[in-house]
Order: structure tokens, then C-alpha cells, then sequence
């Protein structure tokens, strides 16, 4: 039987509020399974002015307040959004200042230069710490404060030092989890003082300096009563070098009796291909017909003659150098020498989307690319393809290969972080595994990987055999939340043992 427990999560995404990557579909499965057990559950996150408000939500204002905010202070506007019994309550964080942090376009970037904004520090400083201010508003102390990535990276921090005396954290636990250690936040040190810390504190080796810089993500690894990230392998990726580390391999080996690595769920109701809304026909791991459907369908979709009747190759990916794209570069020949299409859907650099538009013109028979947010397309290339493609550089749980899996679409992945975890060669003599997996970070590898896919699907019978192990297990959250249950119920009982990071505990530990 398990403890109700009260958990406050702090995010910049929840899907479908705001939703740019598997953050804001993390963060909503995880903590709508919470509430379903019991939790009683809320996710503060930015009020983005580009904010999607779901069907039958309903808003209520709260009363704002004074931020601290370095030598002085900033407004804060509160909202909470209530939805459906078994949804958490969504707390919407607004700046009320002249700079009206989240009223733009787009999330992180600005959607002209698909750069980062400039300001993206001070944004989620304030976010941060507008947020906590809200919750000691609620009246009530919290179990849990759950913080998700460097946006939110401070939380735990601001919990042990500005407010260790208030009453709404007197017994709470801190989670810090890592997404994708890739971003961390780095900047310079004058946002120490915003964030009301001494420039004293900055020195060679504080918990505030890296590299003569200030780093959020390792403010929130150091203050955090336990660090997770988001699959077994990663956790111990980031741990080996800075080839995974990125920099950060040394302050997390520091706390490694302290990280744990939970691998993440789907939301197994909006990804079932029996019952998904997107589809022109629904199937299942019994009965496979309507795959076949819905393959056709997105192949004219794509513009795809259908003879000859190629394997479709899947991609729904970021756009960026930690998806392996520049592998798709360096392998143009090769792919395009293969008896296979491929479709493509995604955002991102300049230079990949430039990449994709090229061979989509010089190659419409058997290239497709689309660059959008499109929830629709996304979940017919997962039940249309044969294959999906997964070639990351690093990936430290990664969902659409789980969503691959359930949907009798075999993933071709590179053995990093979660991918490892969940992708194992598929044995055509033995007919044990459920996908195709390369090591190293190489092109020829990939198209070797993609080589094997091929043959094993010109076998009915063995293709039939790795489509319905992928389609065997659960990968829903309900599994995945077990974790969670236990990372909580294990933090609970160090801080009733009064076992917790402090700034001068932190501070000796460098």
C-alpha cells in the first residue's frame, strides 16, 4: 500500500500546455500516473505566452507578489489550471515586470534565429524563484519538490538556503533529475547576485563556479537530497568522461551514491496504436492488419509511389547535433543506395533542416521531410513506418523508440543511454531481440545496422517475430513510476534523518 504523498514538480514544459521535446511528455505522464496513485500532485511551470490551454481545463487567478530579485525585487503573477480528476493541477508562473520574461514567441528560442534567448538565465532564475514563493503561498508543506533540468535547477538550492527556515519546506525532499545533461545553464557570474548570493561566494571550486562561469546544472546535482536521470545506462555515461559528462563527469562522481537512474515510461493512452485518434486504421500486437494500413496511408501521404514497395525508414527528431545527424550526412550515398524511403519530421538547425529539404527535392520518390510540431504526423510515421531511426550521438532515455516498439515499428539505434536500455539486436536464429543496434558513432555502422533491418524484413516470419517482441512489454509509466515511488520514499528518509545538503555541507565536499 502506498503512501499518499504530496509533490510539487518544477518544469518548463508539460505536454500539452508546452511541449518542444520528451521534457514535456516526461513530465506529464509521470505526474499524471502520481495523481492516479494517490498523489496529490502539482507542476509549476513558465505561463508562455504560446501556452496551449487543454479542452475543459479551466484557469483561476491567484494573487501575485514581490520576487526577490537581487538587490531588490520583481512581480509575479500566479495561475492555476484545473483539469480532470486524474490530471495534476498545473501552476502557471508569470513575470509582471517591464520585461514580461515569457510573453514571446516560442519557448527557449527565438523562432527568427532559432537561437536561445539571451536572456534564457535570468528567465528561468526567475521562474524559479518565483515559483517557490507560490508554493509557500499554498499554506500547506510539500513531501516532495521535484525539480526537472537546468531551467529548474535551482529550486533545491533556493529550498536549503534563502528558505530552510520557512514552514513549507520543513520536511520536504528534494529530486533533481536530468533530462539531457547536454544543456546545463552556463553563464556568467553575475547572476549569482540575482539570485541572492555574494559575489563571496564565487571562488575556484565553490558549488556557484565552473570554469570561472556559473552552472545550473551543477547548483542542482550539488543541493538535491538524491539526483536521478533517466535511464540506468546514462546515469552511468555521465559519470565515465566528458564524452557523456560534458564537463560535469567530476561533481557528479562525487554524488554517485546519490544518482540513480529510473528509466522513463510512455503514456501508454495516447500511444496505443488500438485506440490512437490519429490513425486511419488501429491495430494490435494480435492482429497487425491494420499496420499494414496505416502504412499505405502514410506513404501517399508522403508521395511515395508504391512500386517498388520499399521499407519505410521513420525519423521524428530534433534537429540537432545530439540526434546524429551529421551520421544521415556522412552517409548520404549509402542511405540513398538502399532499398528504402524515409520520412522525416522535425525542428531544428538550419543546417540538418537544409540538409533534409535537399534530398526531399532531389529525391521526392524516396525522400520526405517536414519541418512543423505536428502531434498528428508524429504518430502516423511511428504506426506507418517499418523502421525508425535512432542514430544518436548521446540519448539519456530517449521515448520514440518505446513508442517504435508498441507500435510494431522495429528501431534501429545506436547503443547509448536509454536506447541501450531498451534496444537489444535482434537474433534471427535464436529470434530474440527487438530491434537492430550499432556501437560506435559511425556511418557505416548505422547503414550496417540498417543492412540487417532490411534483411530480416524481406522475411516475413522473422520480421513478424521482432515486431511482436517490441509489441510484448510494457513501457508505460505505471512501471516506470515504481522508481519514482522508491526515489521518493528513500530521500523522505534522509531528511527525517536529518541527512541533507546544506551550503556549508556542500561547500566542503570541494
Amino acid at each position: 500500500m502506498r503512501t499518499p504523498l504530496s509533490v510539487v514538480h518544477l518544469a518548463s514544459e508539460i505536454a500539452p500546455f508546452a511541449k518542444v521535446g520528451g521534457l514535456g511528455d516526461v513530465v506529464a505522464a509521470l505526474s499524471a500516473e502520481q495523481v492516479r496513485r494517490g498523489h496529490r500532485v502539482v507542476v509549476a511551470i513558465p505561463h508562455w505566452r504560446d501556452l496551449s490551454l487543454p479542452a475543459s481545463w479551466k484557469l483561476s487567478d491567484l494573487s501575485g507578489t514581490r520576487v526577490p530579485w537581487g538587490m531588490g525585487d520583481e512581480p509575479a503573477r500566479f495561475t492555476m489550471a484545473e483539469g480532470p480528476d486524474d490530471m495534476p493541477s498545473v501552476l502557471l508562473v508569470d513575470h509582471a515586470g517591464d520585461r514580461r520574461f515569457f510573453h514571446r514567441p516560442g519557448f527557449y528560442d527565438d523562432p527568427q534565429t532559432h537561437e536561445g534567448y539571451p536572456d534564457n538565465a535570468e528567465r528561468f532564475l526567475f521562474f524559479t524563484r518565483a515559483a517557490l514563493e507560490a508554493i509557500k503561498g499554498f499554506g500547506e508543506p510539500f513531501d516532495v519538490l521535484h525539480a526537472h533540468d537546468q531551467q529548474a535547477a535551482w529550486a533545491p538550492c533556493f529550498m536549503r538556503t534563502h528558505d530552510a527556515e520557512d514552514y513549507a519546506w520543513s520536511g520536504t525532499a528534494s529530486i533533481f533529475t536530468i533530462h539531457n545533461l547536454g544543456y546545463q545553464g552556463i553563464v556568467d557570474p553575475w547572476v549569482l547576485g540575482l539570485a541572492g548570493f555574494p559575489r563571496s561566494m564565487f571562488f575556484p571550486h565553490s558549488p556557484f563556479e565552473y570554469h570561472g562561469r556559473v552552472n545550473f546544472m551543477k547548483v542542482g546535482i550539488l543541493f538535491a537530497d538524491l539526483v536521478s536521470t533517466v535511464s540506468p545506462t546514462y546515469a552511468r555515461e555521465i559519470q565515465t568522461g566528458g564524452e557523456y559528462g560534458y564537463g560535469l563527469e567530476g561533481v557528479l562522481r562525487r554524488r554517485t551514491g546519490d544518482v540513480r537512474g529510473i528509466l522513463n515510461g510512455i503514456d501508454d493512452h495516447d500511444w496505443d496504436p488500438a485506440s490512437d485518434r490519429w490513425l486511419p486504421a488501429q491495430f494490435d500486437r494480435e492482429n497487425l492488419a491494420g499496420k499494414a494500413a496505416c502504412r499505405r496511408a502514410l506513404a501517399l501521404e508522403s508521395g511515395f509511389p508504391m512500386d517498388p514497395d520499399w521499407p519505410i525508414v521513420g525519423m521524428v527528431t530534433r534537429l540537432v547535433e545530439q540526434k546524429g545527424l551529421d551520421l544521415l550526412e556522412a552517409a548520404e550515398r549509402a542511405l540513398c543506395d538502399l532499398p528504402a524511403r524515409f520520412v522525416v519530421l522535425g525542428v531544428g538547425s538550419p543546417r540538418y533542416m537544409e540538409f533534409l529539404r535537399r534530398l526531399a527535392d532531389e529525391r521526392p520518390w524516396q525522400w520526405s521531410f517536414e519541418t512543423a510540431y505536428d502531434e498528428g504526423l508524429a504518430h502516423r510515421i511511428e504506426a506507418g513506418s517499418d523502421l525508425f531511426l535512432m542514430p544518436s550521438r548521446y540519448e539519456p532515455c530517449g521515448l520514440n523508440q518505446m513508442y517504435s516498439l508498441r507500435y510494431g515499428t522495429v528501431p534501429v539505434v545506436r547503443a547509448t543511454g536509454g536506447l541501450a536500455d531498451t534496444v537489444r539486436e535482434f537474433d534471427p536464429i535464436t529470434r530474440d531481440g527487438n530491434g537492430f543496434v550499432f556501437e560506435n558513432f559511425l556511418g557505416d555502422e548505422m547503414v550496417m545496422a540498417l543492412r540487417r533491418a532490411l534483411a530480416a524484413h524481406s522475411e516475413r516470419e522473422l520480421w513478424r517475430a521482432v515486431q511482436r517482441n517490441g509489441m510484448a512489454r510494457d513501457w508505460s509509466w505505471r512501471v516506470a513510476a515504481d522508481g519514482y515511488d522508491r526515489l521518493y520514499a528513500e530521500a523522505l528518509e534522509r531528511v527525517s534523518g536529518g541527512r541533507i545538503p546544506t551550503l556549508e555541507s556542500v561547500q566542503d565536499t570541494f
